[in-house]
């Protein structure tokens, strides 16, 4: 069964003419919360989907090195990576050892100031 355009308009005009009472406006304020708490909601659930998908992707990743790449290059790679971190953590010791408080006081200030403001714009 085929619907049948309303080319002269003659069923708006009747649905128009049905005697309804206008919305409250508690109603239209308690649709509009429901539909931005669904959209939220929508948006929440395709983050976490992306998210697993990512995770998802990355161990299969993961699994497929591992069965290429031999236990003993895997284990140099992490030890070397462990050697990194370890100079990357002398080199900002020795840096915290030379700089007087009052440079890092002025550096972590500005970067709290920074970061307040990053979060002042995303709110709004």
């Amino acid at each position: 069964m085929s619907r049948r355009h309303d080319e002269n308009g003659q069923l708006a005009d009747l649905l128009r003419m049905l005697p309804t009472p206008e919305p409250s406006p508690r109603f239209a304020s308690a649709a509009r919360r429901r539909y931005l708490d669904a959209l939220e909601a929508r948006a929440r659930r395709e983050a976490l989907t992306g998210l697993l998908a990512a995770l998802v992707g990355l161990a299969v990743i993961a699994a497929l090195v591992g069965t290429v790449i031999e236990p003993a290059a895997l284990v140099v790679g992490v030890a070397e990576a462990a050697a990194d971190l370890a100079r990357w953590a002398s080199g900002i010791g020795v840096v915290l050892a030379l700089l007087p408080p009052v440079v890092w006081a002025s550096v972590v200030l500005s970067s709290a100031a920074t970061v307040l403001s990053l979060v002042a714009v995303a709110r709004a």
